[in-house]
């Protein structure tokens, strides 16, 4: 097999190995993005992840998996509420919703009860231990939710909060005409 140097313009290669000589990757500072740079998702996604990562890190050994503690508080603050009125409040699939309530339910966090009324619905309602976990992850998720406003600053709250609403319903009307 030959090797090919490239000194200074990688291209495509022209060999099955190729070895780069003195070439030296571009300064990551200058990375040429493309389109990316208006990809509004990927900023969400980073947004997302730098924002979850600061909320693991507060709770520590108390965090639990994405999107538990939004359905354990609204099971803690809102006792019998249903699994579909869960996965709207939360905008959970109804999967995701279910497998948090079965992993809660296991973990002592929550009851399932069955409804008088139609069999197939049950209703939630938080046990003392459950009571008692939200409780000390809301505690120590205030840190985070200050960091998150201060970073956003008074002044632009509303406004990022009202475009992101905007956003969120914009996209699911485009999606939805687009499955008609």
């Amino acid at each position: 097999m030959n090797k090919k140097t490239i000194a200074t313009s990688p291209g495509p290669p022209t060999d099955d190995r190729l070895t780069y000589g003195t070439a030296q990757p571009p300064e990551s500072n200058s990375l040429d993005h493309g389109i990316l740079h208006e990809f509004i998702g990927m900023y969400l996604r980073r947004a997302y992840e730098v924002a979850y990562e600061d909320f693991r890190a507060r709770l520590g050994k108390d965090a639990l998996q994405p999107g538990y503690f939004t359905i354990l508080t609204l099971i803690v603050r809102n006792p019998r509420i249903s699994q579909t009125q869960i996965g709207t409040a939360s905008a959970r699939d109804k999967s995701s919703v279910t497998k948090a309530l079965r992993w809660m339910e296991d973990e002592d966090l929550i009851v399932r009860l069955r409804s008088a009324h139609d069999r197939r619905i049950h209703l939630s309602v938080a046990t003392e231990k459950g009571i008692k976990q939200q409780a000390l992850m809301e505690a120590k998720a205030l840190g985070h939710l200050h960091s998150l406003n201060d970073a956003i600053g008074p002044e632009r709250y509303a406004t990022f909060i009202s475009t992101l609403k905007d956003l969120i319903d914009s996209m699911e009307t485009i999606a939805a005409t687009r499955a008609d």
